[in-house]
């Protein structure tokens, strides 16, 4: 039996419904009605609704006067008592040379950590040109695609590598790597130019380039990528990769 069956046999039917029902939300920031969150996440009815019920008596979820459920603000205190080492501090060193990238390149700029399988956005600062793309905080994006994922990918532990590639890999286009040769070939080059180009493998209109952000220590801790709508000529993106690179070692001085 392969790891992640096992891995799904121990988990609990009633939390995995409960989650299919917040992450539903968490993808409507307008709400959903009963209606829709049974159609979405494949529950039955009387089980959604007793699930809201539960997590709207703890304020996890709230109910809007059209009877539409939005997520509840004891998220956030739960948000803040997360203890994301090193997550949280790179964030709010981050943030100002995030809004910096923002305001003077236009683009988006975002910072993300490694997270038990997965990369998680923890900071984020939008772009003021009308296409800049968007990004929020809390967005989990796979390991294997994307610059911010290759960034941290690169440098993790071998034996951390080696176990995410014991599980199935998402094909999300043809220039998604998903054979552990050639990611860790991949790998290996972003390891010695410093940095990381996502050239469409997850969403093929998106590009983007990454830098890994180091602690005192020299570990690796974070990285920081600048997305930006694919086709545009070669000295655009030297330019975000510059910026990236320069914005990750400003990053890297003020945790040191």
């Amino acid at each position: 039996m392969r790891e992640a069956e096992i891995e799904a046999q121990n988990r609990n039917p009633a939390i995995e419904r409960m989650m299919a029902i917040l992450q539903q939300l968490e993808r409507a920031p307008n709400g959903l009605g009963l209606k829709r969150l049974v159609e979405q996440s494949g529950v039955t009815r009387s089980t959604v609704y007793r699930i809201l019920n539960s997590l709207t008596a703890h304020g996890l979820v709230r109910q809007l006067e059209n009877s539409d459920y939005v997520l509840g603000s004891r998220l956030l205190s739960l948000a803040d008592a997360v203890g994301m080492p090193s997550g949280g501090q790179v964030a709010k060193a981050a943030q100002p040379h995030l809004d910096f990238v923002a305001r003077s390149l236009g683009e988006t700029a975002k910072i993300s950590i490694y997270d038990r399988g997965h990369v998680l956005v923890v900071a984020v600062a939008p772009g003021t040109k009308q296409h800049a793309l968007h990004a929020r905080v809390g967005e989990q994006l796979p390991i294997h695609a994307g610059g911010s994922s290759k960034a941290l990918f690169a440098f993790l532990p071998e034996a951390e590598r080696q176990r995410i590639y014991s599980r199935p890999l998402t094909l999300y286009n043809e220039r998604t790597l998903i054979e552990p040769e050639a990611l860790e070939e991949e790998l290996s080059r972003v390891r010695e130019q410093g940095w990381a180009r996502d050239h469409g493998e997850f969403s093929a209109s998106v590009n983007s380039y990454a830098a890994p952000i180091r602690d005192r220590s020299g570990d690796v801790v974070a990285a920081v990528s600048i997305p930006f709508l694919a086709g545009r000529d070669a000295e655009y993106e030297q330019l975000v990769r510059a910026t990236a690179l320069a914005t990750a070692d400003r990053i890297s001085i003020g945790l040191g």
